[in-house]
């Protein structure tokens, strides 16, 4: 997961309020979106626990987080999403990002 990012002049609060958990990550890449999650002032959370998560970004359709999400409810979007959010600084639409959206 190479990207490069602008530079952050202000603390970033676009995520605040959202609960984001992740699912399908290596060790590296999971520590490298919670590091830009919280960065962005949203809250990382290990396990897809209650419904308190807002999104799960995921690279795995089968593992248990995103059908769990799934059922629940909840938006499963690409890390892209984050990326993007990030680099312009703003909380981005997740229509794009979507992975479970309705066909």
């Amino acid at each position: 997961m190479n990207m490069t990012y602008g530079e952050v002049n202000r603390p970033l609060s676009f995520l605040s309020g959202y609960v984001i958990c992740v699912s399908g990550y290596t060790n590296e890449a999971r520590e490298l979106l919670k590091s830009m999650i919280e960065l962005c002032g949203g809250i990382y959370m290990e396990d897809m626990e209650c419904r308190s998560v807002t999104f799960l970004l995921s690279t795995n359709p089968a593992s248990e987080k995103t059908k769990h999400a799934i059922r629940w409810g909840v938006p499963v979007l690409s890390q892209q999403w984050l990326f993007d959010c990030l680099y312009n600084q703003r909380l981005l639409s997740i229509n794009p990002y979507l992975l479970n959206a309705k066909k």
